[in-house]
């Protein structure tokens, strides 16, 4: 299974470029594809420029998953204009019926909002299949960094070895879907409002 982790935050250094690395270390064996939104793979999107060959390098990573880890941080109980700016220039094409599992990422005791909001505006003309599981990693400097486990991060190391595992069974069973969809959408490129 090709996996591709996007990081979502547009902060240098961000706990969600550090939490990526650590979901791939820990649960794809350093095997999955990063895409750090900080470092700025997509120019800001003013609906030209679709030839870029950066933005056509970007959509090829996309396409070429099988599935998505987005790691999103709440700002302000918000996404980040990153990630709406990923989703503005990958649509159906690239994400069409393809498994994706949302992380939340809180400096605090959030994250909550985040996983609302993803959920509502993010997936309608992509068709980006959200799992129905999440995680939510809250107090995010914290997770992972101890030299001895905390309860928290033993919690947390286990429900996403869980969610993973799902992840890959979405992945595996979505494969033939992806394909029969992009074909057969025609004029119902959008989604339904």
């Amino acid at each position: 299974m090709k996996t591709l982790i996007i990081a979502g935050s547009q902060r240098a250094e961000s706990q969600s470029a550090r939490l990526a690395g650590e979901m791939n270390r820990r649960f794809f064996d350093g095997e999955a594809e990063l895409l750090n939104l900080a470092d700025k793979p997509l120019p800001e999107w003013d609906g030209t420029g679709f030839d870029r060959d950066d933005v056509k390098s970007v959509k090829a990573k996309v396409a070429a998953a099988d599935a998505l880890v987005l790691l999103v941080p709440e700002w302000n109980g918000m996404a980040p204009s990153s990630v709406k700016n990923f989703f503005l220039w990958c649509g159906a094409a690239e994400l069409a019926h393809k498994p994706a599992l949302l992380v939340a990422v809180s400096a605090g005791t959030g994250g909550a909002y985040i996983i609302n909001e993803m959920r509502t505006s993010s997936y309608k003309n992509c068709r980006l299949l959200y799992l129905p599981e999440h995680l939510i990693y809250r107090d995010a400097a914290n997770l992972w960094t101890a030299d001895a486990p905390t309860k928290s991060d033993d919690y947390l190391q286990n429900r996403t070895a869980f969610v993973v595992g799902l992840l890959r069974a979405y992945a595996h069973a979505l494969k033939p879907v992806q394909q029969l969809a992009r074909d057969t959408q025609g004029d119902f490129a959008n989604g339904m409002s």
